[in-house]
């Protein structure tokens, strides 16, 4: 704890110092003020309410990075912002990511459960599981929304939401090629440009991305590297103006994934071993691994197409969103993380959705906005985990076999409406009616013959063929009033309401009566905050106080069953209530001319309240999994001019997180065993006028050796497998404009 006080105390001395010390050095004359006007922070616009706002105007905890923030950082992937985003937790186990946002999440690592925190890419849901996993290339922003997002964004949105927005085609032909080189063989190449058909009507921007390296690890059992990357994607978007009340565009978008899956190492628990007595050879050192399934694989192909048009007419914008998305996947993991052959499973995904959403907002210019609105999705999600259970074992294998099926249906109707009731203060107030049907099929089989095992011919069937449905109806939304002083600051108070739908537990495999069915999940928040610009815009701070009334909230639960027979035990259920608190605070500061400086950092308390477990007992005031009391980011970047025609800018970052558990049971060996601390820095050179840009960079200086995932296997199994974050890296790319 002194070590985070110290270190937080520092970093915030530095960012809120540094421009009161400007502030004292500056000269009064117009050339000062000129000088000035040039450090000034940059506005962000966000469009957290579905309509285009400066964040400094939105009474809601929103991170947001725009283009040139997402380079500086070297964002490539949705998963890659958790570090630069206070209360943000973003892990992967089963191929499938689990975020958590102000410690609320989804801690399955089955496909099938659906997560509180809602993934969104250029307006259109991403609902399923294996699409969540994008790159990031040619983006105009990233928006974090902090809190239950009910009113506008609805169902499974308890957490808060993540926005993408890519970047549309503009008025003129414009485009870069950005190429890079690294570590482990790393090759990156990235395009984008856009092409005019009718000046001023009719565009269209192509974008694509391309990156592959060996692998950050050391295969012992071949000698090969592991955890190798495969990507590539595309996206074209065209945009069509008729005039200047209309706006049409049609965004089509592929990606392919050809990775190995990220194994990780076995911590054994039977004298250091696992069950059938395997001892990690190198148990201290991540960099290598030891596994057998050298065919492992992350293999996803995913596709969509939808269509917003934009219609303003007088004080008047109707808008509609049409979204289809598709998604394949096949992931093959060694989770023994072994030589032998004791857990190694398949997971596929097959899954399409479709949505519509319609909204119609006013703007009269005058003391009433509102924005008003109707929703629909359709989601079919079929979900299938394969593979031998102790294969090593003839006698005991477990030729494994399990499928589900869940079709989704939701329609929702909405509205908000803001009212200013004097030119400071503001009060808004929102609402939203949602109706949920889903229909669950899941059986489970022992298929003797698939993967060796005898008798060859011989189903045994688990769990038969089991079909449930059911149909929930919520009402979410929220209440704030929002309050201007100043020029460029305000204080805001909102009391918010979102829920989690219903489900069903779709990852039991041993046991019928683990096809559980939890009911919604609802997160009432109450929150304060206030954003300020000051000394001349060059100090920003936003900062968010809240508390969370948590109820019902839907646990997944993993431990061991009683025998080889029943080596698992899923759950799924209703915790009574939780308990989550906390603080973000980011500060950016322009102290002095080309030097710009960032600090978040975000605080949890986060406990289950009156919570008894059907099958782990009484979890009552265990902390919630990705729930890090502490999180810290800083980025200090400066602008050096070389012979009044060059830009030399170093950067330096710093990331820290405190100790996570990743599961219900707050046990130490099944957690990230304590803090960690990165260390990333960059360094750019481009000529004053732009153009083009070389750039050297490297991550997590210092090889820090941190675990950002682990599950209890101990008692059937022998062992807890174990995964670790990104090794030290670097690289060199180089950015060409036209």
């Amino acid at each position: 704890m002194k070590k985070i006080l110290t270190a937080s105390a520092a970093i915030a001395a530095l960012v809120i110092a540094a421009p009161y010390s400007a502030a004292i050095a500056q000269d009064a004359s117009d050339q000062a003020k000129d000088e000035t006007t040039a450090r000034r922070l940059p506005s962000v616009s966000v469009t957290a309410r579905k309509t285009s706002e400066n964040i400094q105007d939105v009474p809601l905890s929103v991170s947001a990075f725009d283009a040139e923030a997402i380079a500086d950082f070297g964002f490539t992937d949705s998963l890659a912002i958790d570090d630069q985003v206070p209360n943000l937790e973003i892990k992967t186990f089963g191929g499938n990511p689990n975020i958590f946002i102000r410690g609320v999440g989804n801690n399955d690592f089955n496909a099938t459960t659906v997560s509180p925190v809602s993934i969104y890419s250029d307006d259109v849901l991403q609902g399923l599981t294996g699409g969540q996993m994008m790159q990031m290339f040619d983006l105009e922003r990233v928006e974090v929304l902090r809190g239950p997002q009910g009113t506008l964004f609805g169902r499974n949105t308890t957490g808060g939401a993540i926005n993408f927005y890519s970047r549309k085609p503009g008025d003129t032909q414009e485009g870069y090629v950005r190429m890079g080189i690294g570590s482990y063989n790393r090759t990156e190449l990235e395009a984008a440009g856009t092409v005019i058909a009718i000046d001023g009507k009719l565009g269209t921007r192509f974008a694509g991305r391309m990156v592959s390296d060996d692998g950050d690890r050391r295969n012992l059992y071949n000698g090969e590297r592991a955890n190798a990357t495969d990507l590539a994607s595309l996206r074209a978007i065209t945009r069509y103006t008729p005039n200047d009340d209309v706006e049409v565009l049609w965004n089509i978008h592929y990606g392919k994934d050809r990775s190995d899956y990220q194994q990780g190492k076995p911590v054994g628990t039977i004298n250091g071993g696992n069950v059938l007595g395997y001892v990690d050879p190198a148990p201290d050192d991540a960099k290598f691994i030891n596994v057998n399934r050298t065919d492992n694989r992350h293999h996803a192909d995913t596709w969509g197409t939808n269509l917003a048009i934009t219609w303003d007419f007088g004080d008047y914008t109707l808008k509609s969103v049409t979204g289809y998305e598709d998604v394949e996947t096949d992931y093959l993991g060694d989770i023994d993380q072994s030589p032998l052959s004791l857990d190694e499973l398949r997971f596929q995904q097959d899954g399409d959705q479709i949505s519509q959403e319609f909204n119609l907002s006013y703007d009269g210019g005058g003391d009433l906005t509102w924005i008003s609105g109707l929703y629909y999705l359709k989601e079919d999600f079929h979900y299938r985990t394969s593979g031998p259970l102790f294969g090593d074992v003839p006698s005991a294998t477990l030729p494994l076999d399990a499928e589900s099926q869940r079709d989704t249906k939701t329609y929702a109707v909405f509205g908000e409406a803001t009212y200013q009731l004097t030119d400071a203060l503001s009060l808004t107030g929102g609402l939203r009616y949602t109706s949920e049907e889903k229909d669950a099929t899941l059986d489970s089989l022992l298929t003797y013959g698939a993967f060796g095992t005898q008798p060859a011919g011989l189903t045994v069937p688990i769990i038969p063929e089991t079909s449930r449905s059911d149909e929930w109806d919520a009402w979410s939304g929220r209440v704030l009033a929002k309050y201007e002083f100043g020029a460029d600051s305000m204080v805001y108070a909102s009391v918010s309401r979102g829920f989690r739908s219903g489900g069903y537990n779709l990852g039991a495999f041993f046991d019928p009566n683990e096809l559980t069915k939890v009911d919604p999940e609802y997160l009432t928040s109450y929150e304060l905050g206030l954003k300020t610009t000051i000394l001349d815009d060059r100090l920003r701070a936003n900062m968010a106080v809240f508390k969370y009334d948590y109820t019902d909230l839907q646990v997944f639960t993993f431990t061991q069953g009683s025998s080889t027979a029943n080596p698992i035990v899923i759950a799924l259920e209703n915790a009574a209530d939780a308990e989550v608190s906390g603080f973000e605070g980011e500060f950016t500061a322009v102290p002095v001319d080309g030097m710009n400086l960032s600090l978040g950092i975000g605080y949890l308390d986060a406990n289950y309240q009156n919570y008894i477990s059907l099958i782990a007992g009484d979890l009552s005031g265990n902390r919630l999994p990705g729930a890090p009391e502490w999180n810290i980011n800083f980025a200090g970047q400066q602008d050096f001019t070389i012979a009044n025609r060059w830009v030399m800018t170093p950067r330096l970052e710093y990331v820290f997180v405190d100790q996570r558990y990743f599961d219900s049971n707050e046990l130490e060996a099944i957690s990230s065993g304590g803090s960690h601390e990165l260390v990333n820095a960059r360094l750019s050179f481009a000529p004053q006028d732009g153009g083009w840009e070389v750039a050297l960079w490297a991550k997590n200086i210092g090889d820090e050796q941190y675990v950002v995932d682990a599950a209890d296997l101990t008692a059937t199994f022998g062992f807890i497998p174990t995964y670790y974050g990104p090794r030290e890296s670097w690289g060199i790319e180089a950015r060409i404009e036209f």
